[in-house]
């Protein structure tokens, strides 16, 4: 088994204080794993089936559309930490270095990071963390907007039950 890398263990570390960080605040421990996966069906009912939905089932696809988004901005938040720690990683490792090579401003600095072990392992952290990051944006919001579809649906069955 290959020994981590200085900056895989610096990671391990940072995501460690802020788990501590988030449990903290009142967040439950995060888990990689979405575990009720139930909630595809929801994502991916046709309009007459939503339609035959009970007030009790809208109920349940909302609440459980909701957790998965949350899940899902947590995780997309996680690879944003992630990010900001590579790049400020980068910068402070790099800093005063880079004058020693020659091109422009963002040259030398590429050329300062590919020419250190640690800043190449955090330029590759980096990298993998924002396509992690890239890949979630926007989701979690629009399935929310999913969530909030099923609530309201379920509202207006409720009215039509008292008409």
């Amino acid at each position: 088994m290959e020994k981590p890398s200085a900056a895989t263990e610096q990671l391990v570390k940072l995501d460690s204080i802020l788990d501590e960080y988030e449990s903290s605040v009142g967040l439950p421990l995060y888990s990689a794993d979405f575990h009720d996966p139930s909630v595809h069906k929801y994502m991916q009912m046709d309009r007459t089936s939503i339609e035959k939905l009970t007030l009790e089932e809208c109920a349940e696809a909302s609440l459980l559309l909701g957790s998965l988004s949350f899940h899902i901005q947590r995780s997309h938040n996680r690879e944003l930490a992630r990010v900001r720690w590579a790049e400020t990683s980068m910068k402070s490792t790099t800093s005063g270095r880079e004058n020693q090579y020659s091109g422009s401003w963002d040259s030398q600095y590429h050329q300062a990071i590919k020419d250190n072990d640690y800043t190449r392992k955090l330029l590759s952290i980096k990298k993998y963390a924002q396509q992690r990051a890239d890949r979630l944006t926007y989701i979690a919001s629009s399935i929310k907007n999913l969530a909030d579809l099923f609530i309201n649906l379920q509202k207006a069955k409720a009215g039509r039950r008292y008409e």
